[in-house]
């Protein structure tokens, strides 16, 4: 069942990068179905993640606390608040951008955070899935009955983000908390990385994609979450 489950994990890597690809096609002339098919990826990744996180518990005898891990623990995190609407389901910037605006058409600024890149993969780059800090950071001020969170969860994911660095540049910048936004993808690739050592002996790849990324996972080393590159830009949608 571990085979299985992380194929499928694997083949939501390959899935995500289609759609945000598939995005940049379609979003001049279906806006809905673009959006629809990014978030649909995403879900898709998250509860992969999950999947796994159960299986890992079931079979493996629970090698990892995922709730002490903060690569792990901040996808669960995610994973809950869209699973359970909370926290306005951590929205992504195209969905964000359409509930707060009273027309997808009007223009709004917005500050990108990124992870960076470390130097062992000089030339790589994380493509773009930018997810609400403000979500985020709501849900972690939620009681653990709501968020399904543990107390030091919200220390954890601020830490392993350095959040207060990125919060202050902000500020510095003239942006509020609302108008932050993280790039997903970096993380969820450190949550890969961060899986590899303990499903390593487990899995038997039975597809290219899994076995590239069970090879990839070992391989690449970690975003550097703590370290940020920042972005403005003004943002809009089509009608």
């Amino acid at each position: 069942m571990l085979t299985h489950s992380f194929e499928d994990l694997t083949q939501t890597f390959r899935v995500l990068l289609e759609s945000n690809q598939r995005l940049k096609q379609l979003i001049d002339i279906d806006r809905a179905e673009a959006v629809g098919t990014v978030e649909t990826a995403i879900n898709a990744k998250l509860n992969a993640f999950h999947n796994l996180y159960d299986l890992m518990a079931q079979e493996l005898g629970k090698p990892v606390d995922w709730y002490s891990v903060p690569e792990l623990c901040i996808i669960l995190a995610i994973r809950n608040a869209r699973h359970h609407n909370k926290a306005n389901r951590i929205r992504s910037l195209w969905n964000y951008h359409n509930q707060v605006c009273e027309k997808p058409t009007n223009k709004k600024k917005y500050l990108y955070v990124n992870s960076v890149v470390p130097e062992e993969e000089e030339g790589g780059g994380y493509f773009d899935i930018p997810l609400s800090w403000s979500d985020l950071d709501d849900l972690l001020t939620l009681p653990r009955n709501e968020s399904r969170l543990r107390a030091n969860a919200r220390d954890l994911i601020r830490n392993y983000l350095n959040a207060d660095k990125f919060e202050e540049e902000a500020k510095s910048l003239g942006f509020s908390k609302s108008q932050i936004f993280f790039n997903f993808v970096p993380l969820s690739l450190n949550a890969g990385i961060a899986l590899h050592p303990f499903v390593k002996d487990h899995v038997t790849p039975d597809s290219v994609e899994s076995e590239f990324f069970l090879q990839h996972f070992e391989n690449t080393a970690s975003a550097l979450t703590k370290e940020h590159d920042y972005q403005e830009f003004t943002f809009s949608l089509p009608e």
